[in-house]
């Protein structure tokens, strides 16, 4: 190797190592709300106080959900009180907007603190000019479970409608890829010693009961689930192939814990599709 092909290799390991050895942007990670509270200034007015804490009563659902953010400007946010959704945001300097779904309303805040644990947020809302809410985050594992993110838009694919008409394998794949996420969600539940688990965000047809799982169209998470197939046919197919590995349970397994219950029968049924 010639000393120009020794030079030109060098500066492409240190451009490649420059590159390579960024740190990663410690906003690109999932955040549970630990904390919504408002602040008054000292020159509030009662007026001001008041409406502050009408702001504060309305953000309140907000504590305990959780938000995530992804490359390519994707969130991912859910809440005990709401179903999962996906949205879009974007940093400008110390201002990040934050939309939670794609067609609902952005939400803008001023980054007050960041770091590789806690984010500080003040929402920017001429309503509290008189004082500031303030968003405490914490960086969380809750839903990251044997390498899947069950926020992220990868992992959630089988509810993105879409454009056209599918086939019965493709109906079929969509199916077995809800069973997934159920088994991973679950796994996740086990490993996190949890004593409840959260509907909102399997909106899963699969009705939970004490030693025992059942099947619905009707409620509101089968609808969620429901409205992510092409058509009411193609859902009708998906419902079917789940109804199929459902009966497939030669008897419901037995466990410590009503999840870990749920796990080895959604384990079960998703042999059946293996078979």
């Amino acid at each position: 190797m010639g000393m120009t092909d020794k030079l030109a290799l060098t500066i492409f390991i240190l451009l490649f190592c420059l590159i390579s050895c960024q740190p990663a942007d410690p906003l690109l990670a999932t955040w549970k709300i630990v904390r919504v509270s408002y602040e008054p200034s000292g020159r509030a007015t009662p007026e001001a106080l008041a409406r502050g804490r009408q702001i504060q009563a309305m953000s309140a659902g907000l504590q305990n959900s959780t938000f995530a953010l992804y490359e390519g400007q994707r969130s991912a946010f859910f809440s005990t009180k709401t179903p999962y959704r996906q949205g879009t945001w974007s940093v400008e300097g110390d201002r990040l907007r934050l939309q939670m779904s794609e067609n609902g309303a952005a939400y803008e805040f001023e980054i007050a603190e960041r770091d590789e644990n806690t984010l500080i947020l003040i929402l920017l809302d001429t309503r509290t000019s008189d004082g500031e809410l303030v968003v405490s985050c914490r960086k969380s594992r809750q839903y990251i479970h044997d390498g899947v993110d069950l926020l992220s838009p990868e992992a959630n694919t089988w509810r993105v409608k879409p454009t056209r008409k599918e086939t019965p394998e493709q109906v079929k794949a969509r199916a077995i890829q809800h069973l997934d996420y159920l088994i991973t969600y679950f796994e996740g539940v086990k490993e996190n010693k949890q004593g409840y688990f959260e509907i909102g965000i399997i909106s899963s047809p699969f009705v939970f009961y004490a030693h025992g799982l059942g099947l619905s169209r009707e409620t509101a998470t089968a609808q969620r689930w429901r409205e992510s197939f092409y058509d009411e046919q193609n859902a009708a197919q998906g419902f079917d192939y789940l109804r199929a590995a459902l009966r497939s349970l030669k008897k419901y397994p037995k466990a410590d814990t009503f999840t870990e219950e749920y796990l080895l029968a959604f384990r079960n049924m998703r042999a059946y599709f293996d078979q």
